[in-house]
């Protein structure tokens, strides 16, 4: 029988979207549940490297409103965990990268890292950010679908509904 060691940071990769909501639900229960530190980490993307060539770059005044939003999409986030686990140590991580690189390399000082996933009807492919972080983590990881955290809410397992809900405005608008 092996003894699981405790989690001192749980690392969240967290979008705006249905699943980042239920991934940043689930890890905020397990952080509270182990003492650990929750770290919301938001990549707002340098997508220059993405561009097709014939796609202008980013304009300045475009770029701080990225990051704006980025910060106010993370903010919020972080407000709401606090909400309801007001003696949790959550610290906002933004990253001016994409996800797919970010949460890899941020999970270098993480005990997990939990990400969000949406599973059209049918089933599906998964994305791009997920598998990446699937084959590069450097931690454990675990991915939750909004509607598991809908069952452990059910169950009295994760955070009261209204501490922890995705609302069609907190949706990050490049995503939605």
């Amino acid at each position: 029988m092996t003894c699981r060691q405790p989690f001192s940071q749980i690392l969240v990769g967290f979008d705006g979207s249905a699943a980042g909501w239920a991934a940043l639900s689930w890890g905020a229960w397990e952080a509270h549940n182990n003492g650990a530190e929750l770290v919301v980490l938001h990549a707002w993307g340098d997508v220059t490297g993405c561009r097709a060539p014939h796609v202008p770059a980013w304009a300045p005044a475009e770029e701080a409103d990225r990051k704006a939003i980025a910060e106010t999409l993370v903010s919020r986030a972080v407000a709401t965990v606090r909400a309801g686990y007001p003696k949790l140590l959550v610290r906002p991580l933004l990253c001016r990268d994409r996800a797919a690189r970010a949460l890899p390399r941020h999970s270098e000082t993480a005990d997990l890292l939990v990400l969000g996933e949406f599973r059209p009807v049918g089933g599906g492919f998964l994305g791009a950010t997920l598998r990446a972080c699937l084959a590069l983590a450097a931690c454990p990881t675990v991915v939750v679908t909004p509607d598991q955290v809908d069952r452990m809410r059910n169950a009295d397992m994760c955070a009261p509904r209204a501490a922890i809900e995705s609302t069609p405005e907190t949706a990050h608008p490049v995503l939605a």
